[in-house]
């Protein structure tokens, strides 16, 4: 008698792995996983990641009046208007496929509406113009190569607390990456410091230091560090992103006091509560807009993946070690006395984070079926 299997439990991986497997199950069983194993397997060989990043040309829309995407709703957006209004608006058909993301600048169509409507969309999207920069990570998968971020900023700010949860060097290496893709001004801002030693000097942020990245201890709780801030956010776009429950909702209230966003800590488990759920654009002083500068908030990320990206930028990352480890790290064992006294490395740990960041990149995609 042959052992049923589930959806999602797995068989011998050679099984698995060949597209003879789902003909050999009986029709009723198999249905929904032939379905799945049919979306996975089309289009592998053409697939093109950058198709996702390009836009129609907007020429023939230029003269309609023009607004920024403030936040992406599922079936609508919000728009920013050039006096500091806001309205609802929907996407033109035009726009079908394309992946608006808040900063966005776009051109839209004013839509007639009695009074009655007024909850309703006043205006439909039409096109949007070419971006200045674009902060993006991996995606899943193939059919979504990337996760876009945010459009038109100018820097990017990674929130990292001193605990609770710990401090990630890890995910400090993977924003540098985003940044330096976008090609965005990159700063580490350190949260809670006041629930450290003023004698830690948190050396697991000193290859950052060594690289001259600008590192700002804050603590919101006692307003700490948090006025050179409010002074660099003036006229930048600043991308604000980090774990759930490294305190950025409580960083955006010091630096914007009259938003009062909800702030969520930490789960009975050490794991951040995340109250933000889609990216915002809030302005630094609501009065007077755009000119006074941007914060773009972000929600809680699990994690930061560089799948797909240029592995030429681990060179900017880790610049401690030689081109020939930088073209293939893999081969390395980050364990070996001998050979981290040959790297002379002054962070040894450093060696297999590269490794991690340099396999990360591969194009293949690690949640694809290996048969091709």
């Amino acid at each position: 008698m042959s052992r049923k299997y589930r959806l999602g439990q797995s068989r011998e991986a050679q099984d698995m792995d060949h597209r003879d497997t789902y003909s050999r199950e009986r029709a009723a069983d198999s249905k929904r996983r032939q379905r799945t194993a049919e979306r996975l397997e089309t289009g592998i060989e053409s697939h093109d990641a950058e198709a996702l990043l390009r836009l129609p040309d907007a020429t023939p829309w230029l003269h309609l009046p023009e607004a920024t995407l403030i936040q992406r709703h599922s079936q609508w957006v919000d728009l920013e208007l050039a006096d500091g209004t806001t309205l609802c608006a929907t996407l033109g058909g035009k726009l079908k496929g394309v992946h608006l993301v808040c900063g966005d600048r776009v051109r839209y169509v004013p839509m007639p509406q009695e009074a009655t409507d007024a909850k309703r969309p006043q205006a439909q999207v039409v096109a949007v113009t070419p971006r200045r920069t674009l902060l993006k990570r991996g995606g899943s998968d193939d059919r979504e190569p990337w996760q876009l971020i945010c459009a038109n900023a100018d820097e990017l700010w990674i929130c990292a607390a001193v605990v609770d949860p710990p401090l990630r060097p890890g995910l400090l290496e993977r924003a540098q990456v985003l940044a330096l893709d976008a090609g965005l001004t990159f700063r580490v801002l350190i949260t809670k410091r006041d629930r450290a030693s003023l004698k830690d000097t948190l050396p697991e942020l000193d290859p950052l230091r060594e690289q001259g990245v600008a590192i700002h201890e804050t603590s919101a709780m006692k307003g700490e560090g948090i006025e050179p801030l409010r002074l660099l956010l003036q006229n930048r776009v600043v991308v604000l992103v980090g774990h759930s429950g490294v305190g950025k909702s409580t960083l955006v209230n010091a630096l914007l006091p009259n938003l009062g966003l909800k702030t969520g800590g930490l789960t009975r488990f050490g794991t951040g509560r995340q109250t933000t759920t889609a990216a915002r654009w809030l302005p630094l002083d609501p009065e007077t807009g755009a000119a006074s500068g941007i914060l773009v908030d972000t929600p809680g990320i699990r994690t930061l993946s560089v799948r797909g990206f240029d592995r030429a930028l681990l060179g900017r990352v880790f610049p401690e070690f030689p081109a020939e480890v930088l073209e293939d790290p893999s081969g390395l064992d980050a364990e070996d006395e001998a050979t981290l006294d040959r790297l002379q490395l002054d962070y040894p740990e450093r060696l297999q984070s590269l490794q991690r960041l340099w396999q990360e990149m591969d194009t293949r995609n690690p949640n694809q079926n290996v048969w091709r």
